[in-house]
């Protein structure tokens, strides 16, 4: 047996988690050596009870350790422990660092400059744009963007991250079994251009305890964490915890006053968290490490293959969205003329359509 094939064995223990079982590896020299180690060895250190001896025993006599390895190869998933060099040495700052990381894709030196981004899994319109706007241009200044793959607001990032640079996912089940169901297309697309990473087990299933524990890994990996949209209850406000407990910078977007969705964003802001309205607010608090952000509004329409109408009506266009009725009124074009020039636009992904005919720009591209 192998030393990672000993930590993989151990992870499969049921209430062993990763700070005991570091606990375990420094007291007996190794994982292979805490594997051989008797139960009454392993009862006399503080924490370890018969619920854990037992579950050590049953492993010891199962095979599903070496199902774990041979699943993991054959999904190309990488196993990479805590004492490895290519472990992120950021996420080795906090306290609970998980023992093994189960990475599909490739994590690079460059993701060290990352930039968390949560939120919601139910936002508005707003919030999907700003999330998508935000992490696109951000990863066009080299900041690599964290999320955690759910509905809402993490999907929102890792879709505009992968316009113009890369994105790690930290999920809270096995890479075996993406969650939700679909966002698989999206994390092939993620594993492509940067990583898909877990610490469980291939096949874990998404139980809800796992997203708090998931929550510190996404701000582990971080310099900073950025709060999109939330409300005060909600899984997003614990990474925000977890970022303040890492000592890690800490970003809020406002939005509506009257808004529920919101509530979590303005009471961090009301707490001191700098409050942010574009990625260069990000980037200005790093500029050691990163170069200004240009501003998409000015440069988006040359990327973009457009007639002389649509780019005129592009330009009347205001930023936030508009309703058909009220770019009507603004434009004076007939209706008919109008859905033939928006839906042209549409096509061509400068500006996007929401339920009820609103439209808004989109500023990001692929460069």
């Amino acid at each position: 047996m192998k030393e990672l094939d000993a930590l993989v064995a151990l992870s499969t223990v049921s209430h062993l988690g990763s700070v005991k079982i570091r606990l375990l590896v420094k007291y007996f020299g190794s994982a292979i050596a805490a594997m051989a180690a008797s139960s009454t060895e392993i009862q006399q250190l503080p924490g370890f009870g018969p619920k854990i001896t037992a579950g050590l025993e049953a492993m010891r006599n199962s095979d599903t350790w070496k199902k774990e390895l041979e699943l993991a190869e054959r999904m190309h998933v990488k196993l990479i422990p805590w004492t490895s060099p290519e472990y992120p040495k950021r996420l080795l700052e906090i306290d609970d660092y998980p023992i093994l990381l189960y990475v599909r894709g490739e994590i690079k030196s460059k993701d060290s400059q990352a930039i968390a981004i949560v939120g919601t899994r139910h936002p508005t319109i707003y919030g999907l744009e700003m999330a998508e706007k935000l992490a696109c241009d951000l990863a066009s200044s080299s900041f690599t963007i964290v999320s955690g793959l759910a509905r809402g607001i993490d999907t929102a990032a890792h879709r505009g991250a992968l316009r113009n640079g890369r994105t790690i996912a930290v999920i809270g089940s096995g890479l075996a079994d993406i969650y939700p169901a679909e966002n698989k297309g999206l994390a092939d697309e993620i594993a492509q251009n940067g990583a898909l990473i877990s610490e469980f087990s291939m096949r874990t299933p998404p139980d809800r305890q796992n997203f708090p524990q998931r929550n510190r890994i996404v701000s582990g990996l971080s310099l900073g964490t950025l709060l999109v949209e939330a409300p005060i209850k909600s899984g997003a406000m614990s990474t925000m915890e977890r970022a303040k407990d890492h000592k890690r910078k800490r970003y809020a977007l406002p939005g509506r006053a009257d808004g529920e969705q919101f509530r979590g964003n303005h009471a961090l802001i009301k707490q001191g968290v700098q409050l942010i309205e574009n990625a260069q607010d990000i980037a200005n608090s790093f500029d050691f490490l990163f170069q200004n952000i240009k501003d998409d509004r000015i440069i988006y329409t040359k990327k973009l293959s457009l007639e002389k109408e649509e780019e005129e009506l592009l330009k009347i266009l205001p930023s936030e969205e508009m309703t058909l009725e009220e770019i009507s009124r603004r434009t004076v074009l007939p209706i008919a003329k109008l859905n033939v020039l928006l839906m042209s636009l549409i096509l061509k992904k400068a500006i996007k359509e929401y339920p009820g005919k609103i439209y808004k720009k989109v500023f990001c591209h692929n460069g």
